[in-house]
């Protein structure tokens, strides 16, 4: 018999936008135009404690995003210490962290949870540390290398906890995972992180342009589409500005 979900309550919360190319967001597609975009973060309210799926910037990036005329709109408000004071929840509640993959916008608030276990995908951790030269400067080892950090290495799907199961993803990243979420009143929601940057991305079933691999990448939507039809889920994506500044409730509580 399937475990009852332990998760009471989930939080989108703002660690911010910039402007990006879409070529990036949609592989192949629409190479000359350009796109605010979102950086979400959640919270998890679980019988376990908070959990948290990914954790925002670095300030650290702000000016390097300036330089490459990324248009950053992130300030202090955006950090993930200050979003979750707006859910009266402090640093030291946070009991886990789950990180979608470890690019810099991901990992940029680890600082912040020293308490915190930390769950990512093998395969995301070690090619981290390592990445290929073209994707180098997506990872900035400075965010996440620390004999602090308190990892949980995962070997594919996993279960965090009743309610919280990573499910691989990878495409965009060798590692990514995104995340299937139970609640109990409104049911599944699956968040599909950098997957699938924007909902053209599910509805078109098309991978990202920046991906590692493109042909994962898209089998990956497709798995994630066919487990939203299984489960009756909101499949959510990961950047997408118009739908977290418009159909999306910022800190509020999802049931």
């Amino acid at each position: 018999m399937r475990e009852k979900t332990k998760v009471k309550r989930m939080f989108i919360l703002d660690a911010g936008s910039f402007v990006y190319e879409m070529g990036m967001m949609t592989f192949g597609k629409d190479l000359e135009e350009r796109r605010r975009i979102f950086t979400p973060f959640f919270a998890f309210d679980t019988e376990e404690g908070w959990i948290l799926y990914d954790t925002g910037w670095p300030p650290e990036a702000i000016p390097l995003l300036e330089q490459i005329g990324y248009e950053p709109q992130i300030a202090e408000e955006n950090s993930a210490v200050e979003q979750l004071k707006k859910i009266g929840v402090s640093a030291s509640d946070v009991a886990k962290v789950i990180l979608s993959h470890m690019h810099v916008d991901h990992t940029g608030g680890l600082k912040f949870f020293p308490d915190a276990e930390v769950y990512v995908q093998k395969d995301e951790y070690a090619y981290a540390f390592r990445p290929n030269s073209f994707n180098a400067t997506a990872y900035l080892s400075f965010t996440f290398d620390s004999p602090d950090i308190k990892w949980n290495i995962l070997e594919g799907d996993t279960q965090i906890a009743p309610g919280l199961t990573a499910i691989m993803a990878n495409g965009h990243t060798p590692g990514l995972q995104g995340l299937a979420v139970e609640l109990p009143k409104s049911g599944f929601y699956l968040l599909g992180a950098d997957s699938v940057y924007l909902k053209k991305n599910i509805e078109e079933d098309i991978p990202p342009g920046s991906s590692w691999n493109p042909i994962l990448g898209q089998y990956s939507i497709k798995r994630f589409k066919a487990l939203a039809n299984l489960l009756d889920a909101q499949y959510l994506p990961g950047h997408d500005y118009d739908f977290f500044t418009g159909e999306a409730k910022l800190a509020e509580a999802y049931e």
